[in-house]
């Protein structure tokens, strides 16, 4: 609606010689405006001269809005819509009657009283802590450049909202800063007290990440059950590896990183991270040091847990890829115990022909040789794509060269046509816009370090099979004879029907609620899944070499790493803790020669950590015995009462034991529950409590190294190519406010918290 100051005032001789007629005041409804005031004449760009039509303004009708340009329908409406206010502008003879006597309300008048507050209120009215909560919020979990608190928009918008706080407002990138600095401070010191109130062991995961400005950051994150048996997670730290990314140096950091939260060796729990060999280093490094510290053995081989969805990476790369160091190791091993298989010279003999005799000598050479070897493996395979439109081709062309079965995807024909179509469509905008256009969506490029990239191109595909044979069809001279054929269509619909369940599987496992206790199951379900599959190609009516090599790798990749797991009895003992599952599973599930070993080293895991100096707090605190009055003889009452109470200290401490837990019959868990969160209600608690203490501390161990990596991309986008001059400082206080904020570790004063109170820090040089 126009504003009356924005309109022109309208006397009475400018409507007409009936406007003297009228008993009401015009001006009072009605603002006149000029539409066509500012538009150009149609024969040049020259300004009319005269004001164009007039449009009469209603200044009461808000919503919608209401104009015309004829006087007489202004006037009309104003006896019709606001006739009530009419009658309040006319003067009657006599004494002045009420306003409820004309017919109007006094709610009705306070609408149009505007109510002017003074500075002072405006001012008292302003919450300057909700304010700061808000722009700290955009600069660190929205992660907003620092100057947009100088833009004036921002400032603008705010004094929209309140115009008497102008001095008020942050305009300075510093000062924001600066209040980061000291709620960290804050907040960080909270954390720390938080964590020694916890009901488990603290478990952390890292990863090391390279930034856009060439600096080494490893993400420190932690995983705990805490005081209200809640599983909690946080961004503990994003230091700064300068000059090494040798284990040891990430050790010094971690170890820290723990110092600066007080968390000791005795509450530290398990490590996750993926199967970097600078990991197994870091974490025999972190133990000396904690032994040094607290004098504590930090036990680092069986607290070692390996990073499931790495695993699933690992294995699908050499199925796509055959290319992955692991995997080709883990093949040269198990053919090495088949005495006079042919698949092992065959098998060394293109290792040579790919340049990866290098990648065997290097299992002896030293954790720094081996990251730069994983360096160079991992580089995204369109890197090397030099000529636009036509490598893939050649690439498919020349892979007979070698032996076809080893070649991974290039010596899979539709997958090296699938790759030759995606490279066609990304050479040039005009091919990018011509595949859209057919197929409807973006198809993407395969990355050799991603197996997804290939999963989504291939879902894709077969998602447009249509569109997509019409265009290869249409393309059919460009793309070099690489059109898939009916054949190519029915591998890419069984490689996705063959990557499904790893899919789902690292979408399971990456959840906020997994848990160690799905690894060995999704293990097993994914070696099954591979033996299922191979045993089908090997049938003779289904025979395909190529495809049998890829699955071998990836289940050599799976059964490497599941092999692995016998060294960590906290993989048995949590799907053991798992009361859908308990030894029932392992009994139908597992090979006979296997449960002994599983269930001993489970078992060990019990005696040794969780059922030493219970037995009292069992006994006086959580059976909550009747405590027998003194007395000064023995009565045959109070006998009877000892017979009792030591008849239910037996029954409980019976129930409340790892052998009898396991031997139980499964029970299905209620449709949301998990395993860790059925634990931790008061009921079973009650009836297990030393049990309950095991199975807290190892239910809340995350089955992936999920959270470092989700903290990699939001510093991704905090340190993006715009913002290089960040200090490493400033990115790990804005993530971990940030994290703190999404996680609700900092609970905002609108929430009830107290919020982000501190006054800002003083900061002297870059931010």
């Amino acid at each position: 609606m126009a504003s009356q100051a924005s309109g022109t005032s309208v006397s009475n001789s400018s409507i007409g010689s009936f406007a003297s007629k009228l008993s009401w005041n015009f001006n009072t409804f009605f603002a006149i405006e000029y539409p066509d005031k500012h538009l150009q004449l149609e024969t040049g760009p020259k300004r009319r001269k005269t004001k164009g039509h007039r449009a009469y303004v209603c200044l009461h009708c808000q919503k919608p809005p209401w104009s015309n340009r004829v006087p007489g329908n202004a006037i009309h409406h104003a006896g019709t819509v606001h006739q009530a206010l009419m009658r309040v502008s006319e003067p009657e003879p006599g004494p002045p009657s009420s306003p409820l006597a004309s017919g109007i309300s006094f709610g009705d008048i306070d609408r149009y009283i505007v109510s002017r507050p003074s500075q002072a209120a405006l001012r008292n009215c302003f919450n300057k802590q909700a304010y700061i909560e808000a722009v700290v919020g955009l600069l660190t979990r929205r992660r907003l450049p620092f100057s947009a608190v100088e833009y004036s928009e921002l400032r603008d918008l705010a004094l929209a909202c309140n115009p008497a706080v102008r001095d008020l407002l942050i305009t300075d990138r510093k000062q924001a800063m600066g209040y980061i600095n000291s709620n960290y401070s804050l907040y960080s010191s909270r954390l720390a007290e938080s964590l020694q109130r916890t009901q488990s062991k603290i478990h952390i995961s890292s990863d090391l990440w390279t930034s856009p400005h060439r600096k080494g950051v490893p993400a420190i994150c932690a995983q705990w059950v805490d005081d209200d048996f809640k599983l909690q997670k946080a961004l503990l730290g994003l230091p700064e590896c300068r000059y090494s990314h040798s284990g040891a140096t990430q050790a010094t950091l971690i170890a820290g990183t723990l110092r600066g939260f007080n968390i000791s060796a005795p509450n530290l729990g398990y490590y996750v991270g993926d199967n970097a060999a600078s990991n197994d280093t870091c974490l025999e490094e972190l133990a000396k040091v904690l032994k040094a510290e607290s004098g504590v053995n930090y036990p680092h081989k069986r607290r070692r847990i390996r990073c499931i969805g790495h695993i699933i990476n690992l294995a699908l790369q050499a199925f796509l890829l055959a290319r992955s160091k692991e995997a080709l190791r883990a093949a040269l091993e198990a053919t090495a115990d088949e005495p006079g298989s042919t698949m092992l010279e065959e098998f060394s003999q293109h290792l040579h022909e790919l340049g990866s005799a290098q990648i065997v000598e290097q299992s002896h050479t030293t954790a720094q040789q081996e990251q730069q070897l994983e360096e160079r493996e991992e580089q995204p395979a369109r890197r090397s794509i030099k000529v636009r439109g036509k490598r893939a081709a050649t690439t498919h062309q020349q892979a007979g060269n070698n032996d076809e079965r080893f070649a991974g995807w290039q010596g899979i024909p539709a997958l090296a046509k699938l790759h030759a179509l995606a490279v066609y469509i990304r050479s040039s905008a005009l091919h990018n816009d011509q595949g859209y256009d057919a197929v409807g969506k973006q198809l993407g490029i395969d990355n050799i370090t991603r197996w997804s990239s290939w999963y989504k191109i291939i879902t894709i595909t077969v998602q447009k099979k249509a569109q997509i044979i019409q265009f290869t069809a249409d393309h059919d001279s460009d793309l070099e004879g690489n059109a898939l054929t009916s054949r190519d269509w029915q591998m890419l619909e069984r490689t996705l029907e063959f990557l499904q369940p790893f899919h789902e599987a690292t979408l399971e496992a990456e959840g906020d609620m997994a848990s160690i206790s799905q690894s060995l199951e999704l293990f097993g379900l994914l070696l099954g899944h591979c033996e299922k599959w191979k045993a089908h190609y090997l049938q003779l009516i289904n025979r395909d070499d190529r495809i049998v090599h890829s699955i071998d790798m990836c289940w050599f990749i799976l059964d490497k790493y599941y092999t692995m797991t016998e060294d960590v009895p906290v993989y048995a003992a949590a799907l053991l803790l798992d009361p859908s599952k308990r030894k029932n599973y392992i009994e139908e599930c597992w090979p006979e020669e296997w449960h002994e070993d599983a269930l001993a080293a489970a078992r060990s895991l019990w005696e040794e950590e969780y059922n030493h100096d219970v037995e009292v707090q069992l006994s006086e605190q959580s059976l909550a015995a009747p405590v027998l009055l003194k007395r000064k003889k023995d009565t045959m009452l109070s006998k009877m009462r000892l017979e009792l109470r030591n008849k239910t200290m037996a029954e409980a401490r019976g129930k409340d034991d790892f052998d009898s837990f396991i031997s139980e019959a499964p029970i299905a868990l209620a449709e949301g529950v998990t395993p860790l969160q059925w634990w931790c209600s008061d009921d079973v608690r009650t009836a297990y409590p030393r049990l309950s203490r095991m199975a807290i501390d190892i239910l809340s161990i995350p089955a992936e190294s999920a959270e470092p990596e989700r903290s990699f991309s939001g510093a991704r986008r905090t340190a993006r190519w715009d913002r290089l001059r960040l200090l490493i400082d400033s990115i790990e206080k804005i993530e971990c406010i940030g994290n703190w904020l999404r996680e609700g570790h900092i609970k905002p004063s609108a929430e009830g918290g107290i919020g982000l109170p501190c006054d800002p820090e003083v900061i002297e040089g870059d931010i």
